[in-house]
């Protein structure tokens, strides 16, 4: 059966189950799943990049579907996180900005950038996919680990049932497993390698 769709993962889900009377709930252990791996998942399907503009204060707002920031350059060269704590207690002043921190729904940038109309500021990041539903029907994580959408809704309709989950739960870990090692290896693959001298 087709996992590639809303419909789809439905049908599955309940035939898996060998249930007919769940069709209420099964959107609902859709839902709870795809908040766990928003929480859990952090593979290059979900990358996202943007460019922003700091305020005259250093502040720019972070994107609405952000989930956790993976890299932030400006003008192609790596800035540094640092706690909030810390950027706040620097001396106050203007730059090349070297660092970056986050506080409450901004991004919040040391020095401050002066910015030139050339300048920019890129961040990579990890964001939220759009919840399937009848209006839309698949997304990118779908596409990428439908496993995962499987054995996360059966896990959570075990749960639901009052059953032992345990079958499903090992699937959902076996395929996060296999994916996260995945994207070690594709992220590093081609790469020469490196060996530090120690001094």
């Amino acid at each position: 059966m087709s996992m590639t769709t809303y419909s789809g993962l439905q049908a599955a889900i309940a035939n898996w189950l060998n249930r007919t009377d769940l069709a209420t709930e099964i959107p609902d252990f859709i839902r709870l799943v795809e908040s766990r791996l928003a929480h859990e998942l952090r593979i290059p399907s979900i990358e996202k990049t943007a460019y922003i503009i700091p305020d005259s204060a250093g502040y720019a707002t972070i994107p609405n579907d952000f989930l956790e920031m993976k890299d932030v350059f400006y003008n192609g060269k790596p800035l540094n996180r640092m706690t909030l704590t810390l950027l706040h207690s620097q001396t106050e002043r203007s730059g090349i900005p070297t660092s970056f921190a986050r506080e409450a729904n901004e991004f919040v940038f040391f020095p401050t950038p002066t910015m030139s109309p050339t300048d920019k500021i890129k961040v990579i990041y990890y964001y939220e996919v759009d919840p399937l539903t009848d209006t839309n029907p698949t997304n990118d994580l779908l596409k990428t680990v439908p496993e995962m959408y499987l054995y996360g809704a059966l896990s959570e309709a075990s749960r639901f049932l009052n059953t032992d989950d345990s079958r499903w739960e090992m699937g959902y870990q076996t395929a996060f497993s296999r994916i996260t090692a995945h994207t070690r290896t594709a992220e590093t693959a081609g790469a020469a390698n490196y060996v530090s001298s120690g001094y």
